[in-house]
This record gives structure tokens, C-alpha cells and sequence, in this order.
């Protein structure tokens, strides 16, 4: 599993320039209040079960964005200073360290952290139990759906390959043979 942030909304008033990188000094630290695991994109009933453990804890919830699915939980990291700086600073994780840098040199058009982030919203987001399984229902329909056309499509396929078949093993029998397989037929 990948551990991951996600960006919050933040009024346009909150965010400034960003000419030299974030001004970690006046930061609120929401990167620093709730950490997002990548989870397997669930597939059966099965899989949206499992899901469900999740949203049964406080603070916790599931998003997704283009297709890749991620439980976010709100939990404030114990190392954090009342005024927002890191107690541990100087020993803090690599995660920390690393935050929100692979995204920058991705795409130079990506906020910074989440002090830059605004208007972010998610393709998906399950909140409750309840929420999840009104999807999975219609997702797994679809997906049955889908699984039921091509299985039809594949006999229709099938069935004419075998006309195909035995039209070709007709024709090239010998028109003699081809009369008395009809007699017997």
C-alpha cells in the first residue's frame, strides 16, 4: 500500500502566491491531520464487503480519483505542536519529508501541498456504509450486465462458426457424398 494526502478545499482568500515554495510558517498543517492508503479497486461483492469494515470506524471514509481508490482517515498526527509545527522535525518520516514533491515535478501545474490546494473534490467519495452499497449495487449490475451481453455475444460467435464450419466440410465433399449426407441428415 501506498500511503498518500489528499488536497482539501480551502477558501481563495487562505491561499497565497507561491514564488518560492510554501510558507511552511504560516501553514495550518492539514497534511498533518489525516493520512490516505491506496486500496485494490473492488470487483465482486466480496471486495465492496470488505470496504464496509472501513466505514464503520469514525473518521474514516473512501475516495477515488481517476479510477484509483484510497481510505482516508482523519486522525491528527501525535507529533503535532499546538502552533502547528512538528515536534519531531529533525527525525520526521521520509513520507513527510517527501510530501507533495513527486506531484510537483509530475505536473509543475499541481499545488505544492495542501496550503495551495484549492476547490479540490474527489470522482467518488463513500462517507457511509450505506453510501458504498447503493454503488456497489449498481456497479455490480452494470458489471453482470456487461458479463451477460458478452457471454451472448461469444455464443453467437460460437454458433456461427459451426455454420461456417460445417458449410466449409460440405462444400468440400464430393457431390456425391455431399447427396447422401443430405438423405441421411
Amino acid at each position: 500500500m501506498r500511503a498518500m494526502a489528499t488536497r482539501r478545499k480551502l477558501p481563495r482568500a487562505a491561499v497565497p502566491e507561491q514564488p518560492g515554495g510554501p510558507p511552511c510558517h504560516e501553514c495550518s498543517a492539514m497534511c498533518c491531520r489525516y493520512f490516505a492508503l491506496e486500496l485494490d479497486e473492488p470487483e465482486d461483492e466480496e471486495d465492496f464487503d470488505a470496504l464496509k469494515w472501513y466505514l464503520i470506524h469514525d473518521k474514516s471514509w473512501i475516495w477515488v480519483d481517476d479510477g484509483e481508490w484510497y481510505l482516508q482517515v482523519d486522525a491528527v498526527c501525535r507529533y503535532l505542536a499546538p502552533d502547528n509545527s512538528c515536534r519531531i522535525y529533525d527525525r520526521r518520516p521520509q513520507i513527510c519529508r517527501d510530501y507533495g514533491m513527486p506531484e510537483k515535478l509530475e505536473n509543475p501545474d499541481e499545488p505544492l501541498c495542501d496550503y495551495f490546494a484549492v476547490d479540490e473534490s474527489h470522482d467518488l467519495e463513500f462517507r457511509t456504509m450505506d453510501e458504498l452499497e447503493r454503488y456497489a449495487k449498481k456497479f455490480l449490475a452494470m458489471k453482470e450486465a456487461e458479463r451477460r451481453r458478452r457471454s451472448e455475444a461469444a455464443k453467437k460467435g460460437w454458433r456461427r462458426r459451426r455454420q461456417r464450419e460445417r458449410f466449409a466440410g460440405a462444400a468440400s465433399r464430393p457431390r456425391g457424398a455431399r447427396r447422401a449426407a443430405a438423405r441421411r441428415g
